[in-house]
């Protein structure tokens, strides 16, 4: 697996190979650009958000200033990635949830929010592609990054680094999901979602080294991420259709659309808090002892 680090070279190595990957996968889809189909936008965006996973396990043990010169290069492209990702999933998440309350719905009602959603799809992917100099310079700087990636001398042990980035990074999920069990803050919530998939990507670089119990527990994880991706699809699309409540003329089935999403996202945060608590029921010191006995010696050994 191009993405996963295993035993045949040194760790170093692999982080490096992974992180040159993201960054050279995402280059190739933004110099393709329009006419792309929305699956290739979906890859490039998890290769990147691969790279930056990879330059976070390195933190502690890269100089500061090439940290932060790069990562705010990938966090700044992450935003366009976003923008294409959101402007493409929004038909498809709208088709989904209808197939999903087909009882509750009746094609014939909805066709006219349907017609505004893909025509706002269809003028977003527009807006994104015509910041083309945007894309142009985005290129570059991803083409310039590769190339420094060489240049990028490991200092200390790589293994407290990347012991200590996914610590914070569980402490961080830890404390948002704490958060979210009695609040109802949908940026919170959203923003619990977002370090929960960021925890999970850093996590599988590892896989190959897991022990039986992480390998139950991150399937654990991936289920909250899953879940929480759903709530956060859904507001996107609760969002575009409170934006065009003037535009959609079909009134009672706007509504009843609306109540249909704010149903199934309280069911989302009910179940969400549910996995969380039983997901992060470990300290981040407990978590970290488990996690590196089993997983990171696994590797050492090689």
């Amino acid at each position: 697996m191009p993405y996963q680090i295993t035993k045949k070279e040194p760790i170093e190595t692999s982080l490096k190979k992974i992180l040159v990957l993201g960054i050279k996968d995402a280059t190739s889809v933004l110099s393709l650009s329009r006419g792309l189909h929305r699956e290739q936008f979906k890859q490039a965006r998890k290769s990147l958000k691969k790279a930056r996973a990879v330059l976070f396990l390195l933190r502690g043990a890269i100089p500061d200033e090439k940290f932060g010169e790069e990562e705010k290069t990938l966090r700044d492209l992450s935003r366009t990635f976003r923008e294409v990702r959101e402007a493409y999933v929004t038909e498809e998440v709208f088709q989904r949830f209808c197939n999903d309350n087909k009882n509750k719905v009746q094609d014939e009602d909805i066709k006219e929010i349907t017609h505004f959603l893909v025509a706002k799809c269809a003028e977003n992917v527009d807006k994104v592609f015509q910041k083309e100099k945007k894309l142009k310079e985005a290129i570059g700087l991803l083409t310039a990054a590769m190339e420094r990636i060489p240049e990028i001398k490991i200092k200390g042990d790589i293994w407290e680094s990347i012991e200590e980035a996914i610590r914070s990074i569980y402490s961080e999920c830890a404390e948002l999901g704490d958060f979210c069990q009695d609040s109802d803050d949908e940026n919170t919530i959203i923003a619990w979602r977002k370090a929960v998939k960021f925890l999970h990507v850093e996590l599988d670089f590892f896989e190959e080294g897991f022990s039986s119990e992480i390998k139950k527990w991150n399937r654990k994880l991936l289920e909250l991420s899953d879940c929480l991706g759903e709530f956060q699809d859904l507001t996107m699309i609760q969002d575009q259709l409170d934006e065009g409540k003037k535009e959609i003329k079909n009134k009672k089935s706007l509504d009843e659309v609306v109540q249909l999403i704010k149903s199934r996202k309280k069911s989302l945060k009910k179940i969400a808090r549910e996995i969380g608590r039983e997901v992060f029921s470990q300290k981040p010191k407990a978590f970290m002892k488990q996690f590196s006995s089993a997983t990171l010696q696994w590797f050492k050994a090689a």
